[in-house]
């Protein structure tokens, strides 16, 4: 018994003893480590989030570098370091023994300095501001556009550049160490791919920019597949001080592709659209005496000018107010809402996600069984609102006879290679093959003969038709209005749909006429 008693002791006491030496090892290791990582100081040089491409793979973001160079204290790199940052900072960064990060104008590398390239997020010379959106600096999550509708996956494809030192303890560095640079996923390739297309995107902000227009847009998309090639906004705004932006004029945060808008005349060729076809030829004739009384109210034509006896083509032309008045009453217009619905009017139009056009507002039935909204509603005016976004697919219809939403989304790339490709646009058939011929001969004679003459081109042939609207909002006396241009080209077998706002113009032929035109001429030239 005693023996088993002995026994018993002396394994219990082996075991205590082989705790106690593994609680000293990891103990020591801790120490170990801990004295490790006490003696070096890591320096963030730089972060990245997932990067954000045009239908190319040419980035729309990190397009741009800058220097950042490391410092390591010491008096043998005393005349690079006042060379790049003065003599009195160079004096402070040596005696102060700690390592230093900052940008500089140029590449220096010797024992002491390294220089590192690392992108720009939002260079000044980036096209699509509004689309791509920016990151909110304190939460360093996307706040608009692509940035935030895709927040998650730009987030996960994140990485951050960084520099170790080796310190002592009051945080020194100390000489003849090498610095150890960390790559964690910095500047990954992976991001978002957009159908936009840099050089159609910088055309059109160009053309903005070298306008009259001073709040507005510009969009151009493809005809085959309802990708938006270019969506412009102007005013563009600095996304590296928003805190400045907030208070400008015409708010140049907002993005004028989004908004709904009163139109004016644009809405005149989809009055023409359907009547063609429910069988109204494009040889009817209405009279225009320069004002018309409908109900209560009296209706004119531009400086009530009286037109005279209009065909269709003539009308859309002269932009007739009162030839589409008649026009509408010979028409269902309970047909021409559902036509209006199945060519997006009255739907959001959402083109990738965090990036949606209003819905807009289309008069109800009801409501056109009174003679004054139904002549408003003839020719764009009354209760009706269209974002460009609409107006978009709307010109598309007509140019091809199909309703497909526009997008933005092309797909996803993985170091430079698209790995997953949006689903294709369903496109709906909304007007047959011979009423689309005529559409297109109709804009295109608006342009050639009508009065968007300051859209007509040597050098490719183009169709549309311009609108002025009043839109109920007043600067002092003055009532704003919103001036357009939306149309197709080339006219008579197009591939591109080009949609252009002036949230405050003098008129449609006036001041979008020539920016249509400039965007397509300087398209056709890309070949």
């Amino acid at each position: 018994m005693r023996k088993r008693a002995v026994w018993l002791y002396g394994l219990v006491s082996l075991c205590l003893l082989l705790l106690t030496v593994r609680i000293i090892d990891i103990t020591a290791k801790e120490y170990s480590a801990a004295g490790s990582e006490n003696h070096k100081k890591t320096i963030e040089i730089s972060s990245t989030r997932g990067k954000i491409y045009d239908r190319n793979l040419e980035p729309l973001v990190d397009c741009e570098e800058k220097l950042i160079a490391a410092f390591t204290p010491s008096v043998k790199s005393k005349q690079i370091l006042s060379r790049l940052l003065g003599e009195e900072r160079a004096n402070e960064i040596i005696e102060s023994k700690h390592p230093y990060v900052t940008e500089v104008k140029e590449e220096v590398n010797d024992e002491n300095i390294k220089t590192f390239h690392v992108p720009i997020r939002y260079p000044s010379s980036a096209v699509a501001c509004h689309l791509v959106g920016y990151v909110n600096e304190r939460s360093g999550n996307g706040a608009s556009g692509i940035e935030r509708g895709y927040n998650d996956f730009l987030k996960e494809k994140s990485g951050t550049l960084s520099v170790s030192f080796s310190v002592d303890a009051t945080g020194s560095v100390l000489q003849g160490l090498q610095k150890t640079i960390n790559d964690e996923n910095y500047n990954s390739n992976a991001g978002v791919v957009l159908t936009i297309d840099r050089r159609i995107q910088r055309i059109a902000e160009t053309a903005l920019e070298k306008s009259s227009i001073k709040s507005g847009c510009a969009i151009v998309m493809h005809v085959q597949n309802g990708e938006i090639l270019a969506l412009a906004s102007v005013p563009k705004y600095n996304r590296n001080n928003i805190g400045n932006e907030l208070e400008k004029k015409n708010s140049p945060l907002s993005n004028k592709a989004l908004p709904a808008y009163s139109v004016g005349s644009v809405f005149k060729s989809v009055v023409a659209a359907y009547a063609l076809e429910c069988g109204i030829g494009e040889e009817t004739e209405f009279d225009c005496p320069g004002s018309i009384t409908v109900g209560d109210t009296v209706f004119s034509c531009y400086h009530s000018k009286a037109h005279k006896k209009q065909t269709m083509a003539q009308a859309l032309q002269n932009s007739c107010n009162i030839y589409f008045i008649k026009l509408i009453e010979k028409l269902d217009t309970d047909g021409l809402l559902m036509f209006c619905r199945s060519i997006g009017l009255s739907h959001e139009t959402k083109i990738a996600e965090g990036v949606t056009g209003e819905k807009g507002c289309l008069p109800n039935e009801d409501s056109l069984r009174l003679p004054g909204e139904r002549a408003n509603f003839s020719f764009g005016q009354g209760k009706l609102l269209i974002s460009p976004l609409q107006m978009l697919g709307v010109y598309h219809a007509l140019a091809t006879g199909y309703y497909v939403r526009p997008t933005v989304i092309f797909g996803f790339s993985n170091e430079e290679k698209l790995v997953k490709k949006e689903t294709a646009q369903d496109k709906k058939r909304v007007l047959s093959g011979s009423t689309v011929k005529r559409v297109r001969k109709l804009l295109s004679s608006v342009v050639e003969k009508g009065n968007a003459e300051k859209a007509k081109s040597a050098l490719v042939s183009l169709a549309g038709k311009t609108g002025t609207a009043q839109s109920g909002i007043f600067d002092g006396k003055r009532e704003i209005c919103r001036t357009w241009f939306s149309g197709f080209f080339p006219a008579v077998n197009p591939h591109y749909v080009v949609v252009v706002l002036n949230e405050d113009g003098k008129g449609g032929s006036v001041d979008c006429a020539p920016v249509f035109k400039e965007i397509c001429e300087n398209i056709a030239r890309l070949g």
